[in-house]
């Protein structure tokens, strides 16, 4: 008999998160009888849906309700078991989640359970399938943690860029320009005492329209996600998407006409629900960036409405363009781009 004709079981759980005093960090549940640090997860019920069964397993082993289940993440992975006798085919599907502001009350099942920051995460769990799946919700979730695991320079990421087929001066030319704005906004953020990551932000920003340097011009954001989470960059594509949402809903997405399977897919990349300071100084840095030229976004949104028909998507834009630079202010005391000199 092939594996493929063995009987299949189906599990499913959170790779679970929640804010810790030096950012995101991981629940590691013990089990009592391997003594092995895990993932809350258990089998599916009759009927159940993949999501009714991480959340009533998780409540089961730890006593959370969870309620914050962020985006379309799935992490799946399919391997052989053999208990009491019995060979199978075990699925095991992680959704994530922020985990609510309440103890942790663990079932029998397990002997203890740590909240642990990623490389603390990744180091104790025994498992390569379970580190994958923590890694791929760290990038989902855009833990900055992700880029001191794997941290790269601006510098590098410039040469990175100009092996792409479609790198033309054009695009060179506006991604280094941005990535100055970006760089100075975190310098000033992070002075401030804001948690901004700056050579992230800035060689993030760099990134942002690799999608372009492939010569995927209509859907740079999405292929520019897809693409850098299949190389050494994957921790810097948070970027892609956030320059163009801007911190925008996929339902304020939607309602401005943005392609709901886009949308969808979106979702299914990255936690559109978090915006971090990373995302913020690329995003301003953006709307700053006319060409190769810095110009204030008023400016840069008029040549847009010139060029696109989207006009409500470039509103939507504008408004959360409004308010990233508002929410910096009111964090250094100052327009943001006053220290661009372009107010």
């Amino acid at each position: 008999m092939s594996d493929a004709d063995l009987p299949l079981r189906t599990a499913c759980g959170f790779v679970l998160v929640r804010e810790g005093d030096e950012g995101l960090e991981y629940l590691s549940l013990v089990n009592r009888k391997r003594d092995e640090p895990g993932l809350p997860k258990g089998h599916s019920e009759a009927g159940e849906s993949e999501l009714e069964t991480a959340l009533r397993e998780t409540e089961e082993e730890t006593g959370l309700r969870i309620v914050d289940v962020r985006g379309d993440f799935q992490s799946e992975m399919e391997y052989v078991v053999t208990r009491k006798g019995r060979t199978y085919r075990k699925r095991v599907v992680y959704l994530t989640a922020y985990a609510p502001d309440q103890s942790v009350v663990l079932s029998k099942e397990h002997s203890r359970f740590a909240w642990l920051p990623l490389h603390e995460m990744l180091t104790t769990l025994p498992h390569e399938n379970l580190r994958e799946s923590v890694r791929r919700a760290a990038l989902f979730l855009k833990d900055p943690a992700s880029c001191d695991l794997a941290p790269r320079s601006e510098a590098a990421a410039d040469e990175y860029l100009r092996s792409l087929p479609e790198a033309s001066d054009h695009i060179l030319e506006h991604l280094r320009g941005g990535a100055r704005l970006a760089r100075t906004f975190a310098e000033a953020l992070a002075d401030a005492g804001a948690p901004v990551n700056v050579e992230a932000t800035a060689t993030g920003t760099l990134l942002h329209d690799v999608g372009r340097a492939l010569g995927k011009h209509d859907d740079h954001p999405r292929a520019g996600t897809v693409h850098l989470r299949t190389t050494l960059w994957a921790p810097y594509a948070f970027a892609c998407i956030s320059h163009f949402t801007k911190g925008a809903s996929g339902e304020e997405l939607l309602e401005a006409g943005v392609d709901a399977d886009l949308v969808a897919d979106f979702r299914r990349l990255t936690d559109l629900q978090t915006f971090t300071w990373e995302e913020r100084c690329c995003a301003l840095a953006d709307a700053c960036m006319k060409g190769s030229t810095a110009v204030l976004p008023e400016e840069r949104f008029a040549d847009l409405r010139l060029r696109y028909d989207s006009r409500a998507v470039i509103n939507l834009q504008e408004q959360k363009t409004t308010a990233i630079r508002e929410g910096m202010a009111a964090v250094l005391g100052r327009d943001p781009l006053e220290l661009v000199e372009l107010a």
